[in-house]
């Protein structure tokens, strides 16, 4: 149990510790990387019988991929795994070969098609005890924050200069010039764009709290250090263009942002993946997990302020992207079919760790089974004619996207279905794509674009689908912990 910070008269002494540990009980563990064993989490009925018979799959592909995914993950401590999350006894000595003989008769008769109600009981015990400790810690938190509020105040308000506001508590500072008493944002508190001359966020506290705030934007100008600038605002193109100006002022360029320079970037990662010795698997949406870079004629004509970096960010096993192009950011839920974009987003299962139609007790299912539910559900079935994708379109993955105008701050919340679009992989590695998406503020036709991955984690990294819903709640307001 982490430390809820030193009392002393009633009074909280030190920040809450935050629970890092996860809670266990023998050899089961339940964190914020969920329920697992020995950081194994159990595979699904399907997922393991996709990795212990993958001769038994419909399409060479399917085969050759499987046995590509079985040599990276199957070993010994993973096989000891699914065993005990599956309730199945062993001898304590069991070597790897008799312990894997042993998965593999019990999938092959179906006794790794339900979980032990056990084993249930022990996850929902532990799933227990670790949101207690964690609602523990927020309590303590809120209540330590309510207590350091008078001091942050009056240290906060003893500054003479928003710079010097910034530096002293970034997040009164945003409350103060961009967020109203419910933490939302208001516009009307600051219209113009906010210069921090002499402020440099080395630390990203002010960045990392302004990309939570829906249309608000932030760039650095200037030689760096006492002589950087940076500037907030509402509307990014002006945010651009004032740093562009500060820049040509003192004669700065900043080559990290040059298409050129990152397009060397993309070929160097492209020519050690070709020269690397392990072999790429065959085309799955997991190989396009990473950060590309985007190139979009349309937005680069009508906004060349607002082209500094456009990116992708695909993740969640290649399910869901962040995205940035320019003049909109936002989400995209990606499948291999429109139809099945169209369901996911209806149902809300890509927005959820717990898959919970993948079998009969789905809630801890990898993102790989998500593209097998997929291919299982009734839906598909009805409509399996429409979905079917000729061989020229085997890395095309359909989506449909929600943002909001950088300019304006206006949602993108697409209530009748049309921001949608594809992106079609190049090869295997999805080391770069073009694709075409709807995106009315930019015309009536579809706009095509291109995606080049660069290695790296930088990119847009906070998103949240339902606060750019036109139903948008207290989920869409920014988190109280974040202050």
């Amino acid at each position: 149990m982490p430390s809820r910070g030193n009392l002393r008269g009633g009074e909280i002494t030190s920040e809450p510790e935050y629970p890092n540990k996860d809670v266990t009980h023998g050899v089961f563990s339940f964190g914020s990387s969920g329920f697992h064993i020995d950081s194994f989490e159990r595979a699904t009925s399907k997922s393991l019988r996709k990795l212990l018979f993958p001769e038994l799959l419909p399409t060479e592909q399917a085969r050759r991929s499987a046995c590509i995914e079985a040599a990276e993950a199957v070993c010994e401590e993973w096989v000891i795994a699914q065993l005990q999350h599956y309730g199945i006894g062993f001898h304590p000595e069991i070597g790897g070969c008799k312990a894997k003989a042993l998965l593999v008769t019990n999938v092959a008769h179906g006794m790794c098609d339900n979980v032990p109600p056990q084993v249930l009981s022990i996850k929902m015990d532990l799933k227990g005890k670790y949101e207690a400790q964690m609602k523990n810690y927020y309590v303590d938190m809120e209540a330590y924050r309510v207590q350091q509020l008078p001091k942050r105040l009056a240290r906060f308000e003893a500054c003479v200069s928003p710079t010097e506001e910034a530096k002293c508590d970034p997040s009164l500072f945003l409350r103060k010039y961009f967020l109203d008493e419910q933490g939302e944002p208001d516009k009307a508190k600051t219209p113009a764009l906010l210069l921090l001359p002499g402020y440099q966020d080395r630390a990203l506290v002010v960045t990392g709290r302004t990309e939570r705030i829906p249309a608000l934007h932030v760039a650095d100008a200037g030689r760096g250090g006492v002589e950087n600038t940076m500037i907030i605002g509402w509307d990014r193109a002006r945010v651009n263009g004032r740093a562009k100006q500060i820049d040509a002022e003192h004669n700065v360029t900043r080559a990290k942002d040059d298409w050129h320079t990152q397009m060397l970037r993309h070929r160097e990662y492209k020519t050690k993946l070709q020269s690397g010795a392990k072999t790429t698997r065959p085309f799955d949406p997991y190989n396009t997990c990473g950060i590309y870079i985007m190139h979009c004629q349309a937005v680069e004509r009508d906004w060349p302020n607002l082209t500094q970096s456009l990116r992708l960010r695909m993740m969640r096993g290649g399910r869901v992207g962040i995205f940035d192009l320019g003049i909109v950011t936002g989400l995209m839920v990606f499948a291999e079919s429109q139809r099945k974009v169209a369901k996911l987003v209806a149902d809300g299962t890509w927005n959820s760790d717990l898959l919970d139609a993948v079998d009969s007790d789905s809630e801890d299912a990898t993102t790989a089974d998500y593209y097998e539910y997929m291919d299982d559900t009734e839906y598909d079935l009805e409509d399996r004619e429409d979905d079917i994708d000729d061989s020229s379109h085997s890395r095309r993955l359909y989506f449909q996207w929600r943002g909001y105008n950088t300019r304006t701050g206006e949602k993108q919340h697409d209530p009748s279905g049309r921001n949608t679009g594809y992106i079609q992989f190049e090869d295997d590695a999805a080391v770069n794509f073009s694709g075409s998406l709807n995106i009315g503020i930019l015309g009536p036709e579809e706009v095509p674009f291109e995606g080049y991955k660069i290695p790296g984690l930088a990119g847009p990294l906070n998103m949240n689908w339902d606060a750019l819903s036109h139903l948008a709640s207290d989920r869409a307001k920014v988190p109280k912990h974040v202050w």
